[in-house]
């Protein structure tokens, strides 16, 4: 962690993602977040607002539950498969195939990309989360270029 805060890395902690900020041709171009404090309560109670981070380029590594792809789904933007059943000598391989940009401005990763593509769940390896971090590192900055 602290070698990603010395490159500039910031962590938001106790945020929770509720929705993405678009741009022309529906491009990702950040995330908007809350306090999760703000999440419990009842609506009438908390009145603050999300707050929205805007980015180049957003990374989903939210996981199984591909959250970020998901806000897209909702949106008609965007069509998850759900992952699959465990297996995972295939999983390892098609993980890091298909990490990558799912949608203009945005980059899946790990078990994100198993949700967006139907593709295998991973299991007890993980290598693969590794690479697909790495990958997807390498796609963003070449994006940005």
């Amino acid at each position: 962690i602290a070698a990603a805060c010395d490159a500039g890395v910031k962590f938001a902690n106790m945020t929770i993602f509720d929705d993405v900020v678009l741009r022309e041709n529906n491009r990702v171009a950040g995330v908007v977040v809350n306090w999760t404090a703000v999440q419990a309560l009842p609506r009438q109670i908390s009145c603050v607002d999300p707050v929205a981070l805007e980015s180049k380029m957003v990374v989903d590594a939210t996981g199984h539950d591909a959250c970020v792809v998901k806000k897209l789904e909702e949106r008609g933007l965007a069509k998850t498969r759900g992952f699959g059943a465990m297996w995972v000598e295939q999983s390892e391989d098609l993980i890091i195939e298909h990490t990558g940009e799912a949608h203009l401005g945005l980059v899946v990763v790990g078990m994100a990309v198993s949700t967006t593509y139907g593709l295998p769940r991973m299991g007890p390896t993980f290598g693969a989360m590794l690479l697909s971090g790495k990958r997807g590192a390498e796609t963003v900055l070449s994006k940005l270029e």
